[in-house]
């Protein structure tokens, strides 16, 4: 292999290893969020949570903060983020469909509701694909060769 295709597979490489980090960085995004936000709001989000049917908000609320928050340091992270990434797809495909009732919605709440769902949807897509391919080779815990 001359040096200059072995500088292209390196560059190749570190580009590919670069947009997984990005990427598991765009995933977590929501999560890190939604959990900090659920954590320094804490009556407003279990309020929230009650007006949907969720019992003991108030109690889960705080644990919910606390996962959302976990799990997205693991993907950024890529410690455990197989995991990680599991439990979050489980996360969204059971409450994605429960706090998104567009089936339920009045008309002019209706794309809100349906483009909310759906983007669960997506970020599910992205959940399943760390699971199966992994984080990459830029994470903590990473085996030494």
């Amino acid at each position: 292999m001359t040096p200059a295709h072995k500088s292209d597979r390196l560059s190749t490489s570190f580009m590919q290893e670069a947009a997984l980090l990005v990427a598991r960085i765009g995933l977590a995004s929501l999560f890190l969020f939604s959990g900090c936000q659920k954590l320094t709001h804490l009556q407003g989000a279990a309020e929230w949570a009650a007006s949907q049917g969720v019992p003991f908000a108030s109690l889960l609320m705080p644990l919910a903060g606390l996962f959302e928050v976990a799990t997205g340091v693991m993907l950024i992270t890529g410690w455990h983020a197989r995991q990680a990434a599991a439990a979050l797809a489980t996360w969204i495909i059971v409450l994605g469909p429960l706090f998104h009732r567009f089936w339920h919605a009045p008309p002019q709440l209706w794309q809100i509701m349906v483009d909310d769902l759906f983007h669960h949807f997506v970020m599910f897509g992205g959940m399943i694909y760390v699971v199966v391919f992994g984080p990459g080779s830029w994470r903590l815990g990473r085996p030494k060769i």
